[in-house]
């Protein structure tokens, strides 16, 4: 699932390039609004204990039940994992504390164990995390290396962290070494005439790969070939006077959500990145 969207949206912000000004000066496209972002990750983050646990069907007996308690718990170390390496990384590199990085942390440990939520151990969900917030930093600082614009790091937390996770889910399933499998069968192997299957951890782990590649091939191509069609009859991106001024400007009234004042210097300003919590509405077209 987060493959595929994370796929399309690479294919989406290729085709349609980057924002004006965008890597001339990267300091106008920060965040504006970081309560918001908190808000919505939050938000993001308890869905997915309808989305993961949800999956389990039922918590009719004493099994499901025990699984769905498995995997809200996976899902929990993994986003916390990934959300406090990725704060704690940049803070190292940067000697500042990026709230957004943070948030993009948790969400790529989310999506990072989603696939193998429900058939490894904690241990795995933890180190899945870790593992996923390092994809994901790589990720989005090779975007930006390549100017790519992804405005909110859809792809490297989607698509990036999406492969991953579907790589995890195979390495670090809870069967016996790589002689048993459990996938979809939860606290169960996954059986034949004669019991459990044996050696078959191998070809779970070809089958994911196999899997990741159709995806990546199927989603991007159709969606590449929508992004361009779009492109090429003038629906995809607004004109540049529009971006130059920005849409709150040109289409709505009044033309800005808020304005509010702040001074140049302070705490904010030498310890956290952004340098400001919230301020005013991002310029040149960077809605």
């Amino acid at each position: 699932v987060h493959l595929t969207g994370g796929v399309s949206a690479l294919a989406g912000t290729v085709v349609l390039g980057p924002r004006k000004g965008r890597f001339e000066n990267p300091e106008e496209f920060e965040a504006h609004n970081l309560p918001l972002v908190v808000l919505g990750t939050f938000c993001l983050w308890f869905g997915w204990y309808g989305f993961n646990p949800g999956s389990t069907l039922g918590m009719s007996s004493g099994s499901t039940g025990a699984m769905a308690a498995q995997v809200a718990m996976n899902t929990t170390i993994s986003a916390a994992t990934g959300g406090l390496f990725v704060f704690l990384f940049r803070a190292f590199i940067t000697g500042k504390y990026d709230v957004g990085g943070l948030c993009n942390g948790i969400l790529a440990g989310l999506v990072s164990i989603t696939a193998g939520c429900g058939s490894m151990e904690c241990g795995s969900a933890c180190f899945t995390g870790f593992m996923g917030a390092l994809v994901y930093q790589g990720a989005s600082m090779l975007l930006v290396k390549l100017q790519i614009d992804d405005p909110v790091d859809a792809s490297p937390v989607h698509g990036f962290c999406g492969i991953w996770g579907v790589i995890a889910a195979s390495l670090f399933d809870w069967g016996a070494g790589m002689n048993h499998y459990h996938g979809w069968s939860g606290f169960d192997c996954m059986t034949d005439a004669n019991g459990c299957r044996q050696n078959i951890g191998g070809t779970g782990v070809a089958a994911n790969l196999v899997m990741i590649l159709m995806v990546i091939v199927w989603a991007g191509s159709f969606s590449g070939l929508a992004f361009l069609i779009l492109a090429k009859t003038g629906f995809l991106r607004i004109d540049e006077d529009t971006e130059s001024i920005g849409l709150d400007v040109k289409h709505h009234s009044p033309p800005k959500a808020y304005q509010m004042a702040s001074s140049a210097g302070g705490v904010a300003a030498t310890e956290h990145s952004p340098p400001k919590a919230y301020g005013a509405p991002t310029p040149a077209g960077a809605v």
